[in-house]
């Protein structure tokens, strides 16, 4: 037995349309998690499929901003100690002629590491809610990969 839904459980074009709309909008920062509560609050009673879709477009798009304030915290923690370990260097190297350690340097690039990082955690995000989209529009169940579980649950309990 497959996971399918049959021919008569398909959702509807609209309700298919609806819950793509709820995952693509994930390539908004920021502002893209209106359209899914907006998208859930409207058709939450209606239409279990895009209730289910737009309650998880929702969790997923409140974790890729979290996910980026962590990051942008990260950032400026490298970015700070990095003037931090330049007024250390320069301090030790004001009463000596000798060159300071090339291991001073290595912090210099942690900032750019972390904003890298970043930049490639956010074009995941973006491709993993763009493969939401096209599932929910192919009328295809879609659950990411650990929230999708823990909102059937919520659902399921109320």
């Amino acid at each position: 037995m497959s996971n399918e839904p049959s021919v008569s459980n398909l959702p509807s074009q609209d309700e298919r349309v609806m819950a793509a709309l709820s995952h693509i909008s994930a390539v908004l920062p920021f502002m893209g998690v209106i359209a899914p509560i907006i998208i859930w609050a409207t058709q939450k009673n209606k239409s279990p499929f895009v209730a289910f879709q737009s309650l998880q477009a929702i969790a997923f798009q409140l974790t890729m901003i979290l996910s980026w304030f962590l990051g942008m915290g990260c950032y400026m923690c490298s970015f700070f100690s990095m003037f931090a370990i330049m007024a250390i260097a320069s301090a030790a190297s004001k009463g000596s002629k000798t060159i300071t350690s090339p291991l001073l340097e290595i912090p210099f690039l942690f900032p750019f590491v972390i904003m890298a990082a970043m930049f490639v955690v956010m074009v995941i995000y973006d491709v993993y809610g763009v493969l939401a989209a096209i599932r929910s529009l192919q009328g295809k169940p879609f659950r990411y990969a650990i929230i999708g579980h823990r909102i059937e649950r919520f659902l399921n309990s109320n």
